[in-house]
């Protein structure tokens, strides 16, 4: 009990002289929670107040100093290893693309069709993305793998009502190559949600590309279904 008593001095006179919890805590390997008790109701004043805020000014130099050091360093590690695995990949063969083709319709390719709609009696691939990255995948696939000319595809641009349907179609025409007359665009969102929804959203709308020939369609379910039973 003596003891406790004296530290309670010694960390009394320290904190007055103007000591952080962690300098104290260090001199005296005392818990932060029994200081924080020993100084709830005391109060730091005149130089010693100086002196605090004047650590405090410095330790947050420091720490905003840590902070961007350590977020440089993650930055370069994740660089790293994004670096890492992007050289696994090297030239994709026909095999490959292939099918990542098959996969990425199964993923985001319409396959359920009413006969009674606009594609006609038959289903035809149409496949939908607002990522320029996947479209022209996609259509590297139709174009190296299923041999379907631009010729044979139908973009719809599908937009919310707040975007430019000339800026959209001209940015996937530019994005795609297919020549611009053979866009459409269709406003897929009434008026009365155009302040409900972030202007920066699919800021070129969604882009269907509807390929003109069923035998695609079925090609491609084949793939499917055939990666379906390898698996």
């Amino acid at each position: 009990m003596e003891k406790r008593r004296l530290d309670y001095q010694k960390a009394l006179e320290l904190r007055s002289a103007g000591m952080t919890y962690g300098e104290i805590r260090k001199a005296f390997s005392i818990p932060k929670s029994t200081l924080s008790s020993w100084f709830k109701y005391f109060e730091v004043k005149g130089k010693a107040l100086t002196i605090l805020k004047k650590k405090q000014g410095e330790n947050m130099i420091l720490l905003a100093k840590f902070n961007k050091e350590r977020s440089l360093r993650i930055k370069d590690e994740n660089e790293n290893i994004r670096r890492e695995f992007e050289s696994l990949v090297g030239n994709i063969s026909i095999r490959e693309l292939t099918l990542i083709g098959a996969v990425l319709y199964w993923a985001e390719g319409q396959k359920v069709f009413n006969h009674k709609g606009i594609y006609g009696p038959y289903p035809v691939p149409v496949f939908s993305n607002s990522d320029p990255s996947l479209i022209i995948l996609f259509l590297k696939f139709l174009e190296n793998v299923l041999g379907v000319s631009k010729s044979l595809l139908r973009p719809w641009v599908y937009l919310y009502p707040n975007l430019s349907p000339q800026k959209s179609v001209n940015y996937w025409a530019k994005i795609t190559k297919i020549p611009i007359n053979q866009f459409r665009y269709y406003t897929a969102l009434s008026r009365a949600s155009r302040q409900k929804r972030p202007k920066n959203m699919l800021p070129y709308g969604t882009l269907h590309i509807r390929v003109r020939r069923r035998q695609e369609f079925f090609k491609i379910k084949g793939l499917i279904d055939g990666i379906i039973k390898s698996t």
